[in-house]
């Protein structure tokens, strides 16, 4: 029975499963093309600065090109690689658990900002405000960092978080939850000076509505 929902990378995945195929290095090189942008992004949420992130993409695909020839696509191609990408820097951020967070950029996503700012002093103080945003996400936990980038940032489903993060679908729900209340709890404090809420309504539309469950 052909799926409701193929797989849009399967054709492209099937032919980097096999190192000895012909054209199996350009299908590669395109994989990689078409995932690199996205994996970083997501490095550079969790770990925070663009060297670390460029260490993860680098160890991401080697371990995508020794994986890929194991994967039987059971679940989207892309939510099992999100999983090896969140995987990696878990286990970055492991081995460097001892060293301070430095100053990064913004999550605009998740705090409302000006649309347009043309005073100078606003600008400054949106820049610094977005500074505290990102460096706040990077004081939770990985697990807790790891369903809000791809929450927020990726755009997952529910379903997909579950593939990607390797947990139930209820485990989703409230690990977001928990994720909502530890990210406001971080910023209290941070966010009123600037006159800027934490943009609930945005996480109430993105989340489903379901904000708060346990």
């Amino acid at each position: 029975m052909t799926p409701t929902n193929p797989d849009p990378d399967r054709a492209l995945v099937s032919a980097c499963q096999n190192p000895a195929d012909d054209g199996f290095e350009a299908a590669f090189e395109e994989l990689y093309t078409r995932y690199h942008d996205r994996v970083y992004s997501i490095a550079y949420r969790m770990m925070g600065t663009t060297s670390d992130a460029l260490d993860v993409v680098q160890e991401a695909f080697a371990v995508l090109f020794r994986k890929i020839g194991t994967f039987r696509f059971d679940a989207k191609f892309s939510t099992w690689f999100f999983r090896l990408v969140v995987n990696c820097c878990v286990d970055a951020k492991r081995r460097e658990s001892s060293r301070t967070p430095p100053r990064i950029a913004p999550v605009e996503d998740l705090v409302q900002t000006p649309d347009s700012v043309t005073d100078p002093g606003v600008a400054a103080e949106s820049t610094e405000l977005g500074d505290h945003v990102h460096l706040s996400l990077q004081r939770l936990s990985p697990k807790l960092r790891a369903v809000l980038v791809l929450r927020y940032l990726e755009g997952l489903s529910y379903d997909e978080l579950a593939a990607s993060l390797g947990i139930s679908l209820g485990t989703v729900k409230s690990r977001l939850a928990r994720a909502h209340l530890a990210f406001e709890n971080v910023l209290e404090g941070t966010l009123d000076p600037f006159g800027y809420p934490l943009d609930r309504s945005l996480r109430r539309r993105q989340s489903g509505g379901a904000e708060g469950v346990a």
